[in-house]
């Protein structure tokens, strides 16, 4: 069961396991993964087709590999029409909100007279999408990445996800996004696949997208042959509370993330003892209504905990401190409490905007940095699929006005040919 920290009175061992929760550790499974990486490298088609029967059909046939537009249409009959409804709303919203995000290409200014500078945005021109479907089917993974893909101008979009069971919402959800191929092979053979090419999956530049830890260590050890968005752990929250926050809710949003694996993390940070007890309380109270009782129990017993602070500014620093990939803040005045935000992935306001509606509905992106990764990356939006290309126009007397500069820091540097491409152009 989850545990109440005091946390000065806290042992600094105690207070590291929960502040670095479970970090990914590739060390003892990297040459496993890069074995099976260089048996796609070199084996193709082959090495993914046994991949797929090893770890997840052992029937399956290489010519089921890519979905075909007949297979899409028929998930969408397999597709209860209340879910379909709810598929399409909620990529209706997610595309809004990716749009409402896209950077426009500035108008050229002029900092120097005679010169203009700028920049273009343009996207990358393909890109891969793994999507985890181990345990269930994630549609919501499929939509948010394949719409952000699409909003930014990518091309040529390509969603693998692991053929472990007849998924028609994930069909539809990447019809919908505007995924343009979809692959039946997920983990390390599917990252290998979309890094080096196979005779059915050609290579993209960038591969982005959550998954277990052999699939985070594949996009790890691929890095440099394709870009990855980064590295993705188990779920994890913070709730940020003071004593107008209610009990119920934070019990059922600190179970919300238990539930997702035996390492995830749900942790309430609070310098109310009340609300630190009796949330304690609730979590007995609603945990046995629940249905994914093993992993929500060793979730509660390893990474997840209620922590009381001596007050609200180490309430405040310990959040900031941990970097949550979530963060619900239920104070009296949560647009306030958020100013004093540092370090988050994806931030809840309010004491009814749970972690779950990002998840499902409300369009903000839900493929985040864990494990203190907030600190230094962003959520996958638009721009992940973005880049920037510097731009500049100099007219003459700009190129001369320019040119002292050139001419000096050029002599230092000893290139010399550098000074010369400047004033060959400015010579009568």
């Amino acid at each position: 069961m989850i545990k109440i920290y005091t946390w000065d009175q806290t042992s600094e061992k105690i207070k590291q396991k929960i502040i670095k929760r479970s970090m990914l550790d590739i060390e003892k499974i990297r040459d496993y993964v890069q074995n099976w990486i260089a048996q796609v490298r070199r084996d193709g088609d082959a090495a993914v087709l046994g991949y797929i029967r090893k770890f997840d059909n052992p029937n399956f046939k290489l010519r089921d590999l890519r979905v075909s537009q007949k297979d899409i249409k028929q998930a969408y009959q397999k597709v209860e029409p209340r879910v379909l409804k709810a598929i399409k709303r909620q990529i209706s919203i997610s595309k809004r909100v990716a749009r409402a995000r896209l950077r426009k290409n500035p108008k050229f200014k002029k900092y120097v007279p005679g010169v203009k500078i700028g920049y273009q945005i343009t996207a990358i021109e393909s890109a891969g999408l793994m999507i985890p479907a181990g345990q269930a089917p994630l549609p919501t993974v499929m939509q948010i990445l394949g719409v952000n893909a699409k909003a930014a101008g990518v091309g040529r979009i390509v969603a693998c996800f692991p053929p472990t069971g007849d998924y028609p919402e994930m069909l539809v959800a990447a019809d919908l996004a505007g995924v343009d191929e979809i692959y039946r092979v997920g983990g390390i053979a599917g990252v290998a696949a979309l890094a080096y090419g196979t005779r059915t999956i050609k290579s993209v530049l960038k591969i982005v997208g959550p998954g277990s830890i052999y699939t985070q260590t594949a996009k790890m050890l691929v890095y440099g042959q394709v870009d990855i968005d980064g590295v993705a752990g188990p779920s994890e929250a913070v709730i940020l509370a003071d004593d107008s926050a209610d009990s119920r809710f934070v019990a059922a949003d600190i179970l919300a993330r238990a539930e997702h694996d035996g390492n995830a993390a749900g942790v309430l940070i609070t310098p109310s003892r009340k609300l630190a007890l009796e949330t304690q309380q609730e979590i007995k109270r609603q945990l046995p209504n629940l249905n994914r009782q093993k992993p929500i129990l060793e979730s509660l017993a390893k990474y997840s905990a209620i922590i009381m602070t001596k007050n609200w500014t180490t309430a405040i620093n310990l959040t900031n401190q941990y970097a949550p990939e979530h963060l619900e803040i239920m104070t009296k005045n949560p647009q306030q409490t958020v100013k004093q935000i540092k370090n988050a992935g994806s931030i809840f306001l309010g004491s009814y905007a749970p972690v779950a509606v990002g998840d499902y509905a409300s369009g903000t992106s839900h493929i985040l940095p864990t494990g203190y990764w907030t600190k230094v990356a962003s959520p996958v939006t638009p721009e992940t699929f973005q880049k920037i290309s510097e731009v500049q126009w100099l007219s003459k007397s700009g190129l001369a006005n320019l040119s002292d500069i050139v001419t000096q820091i050029g002599e230092v540097e000893g290139l010399d040919a550098h000074v010369k491409s400047v004033l060959i152009r400015l010579k009568k």
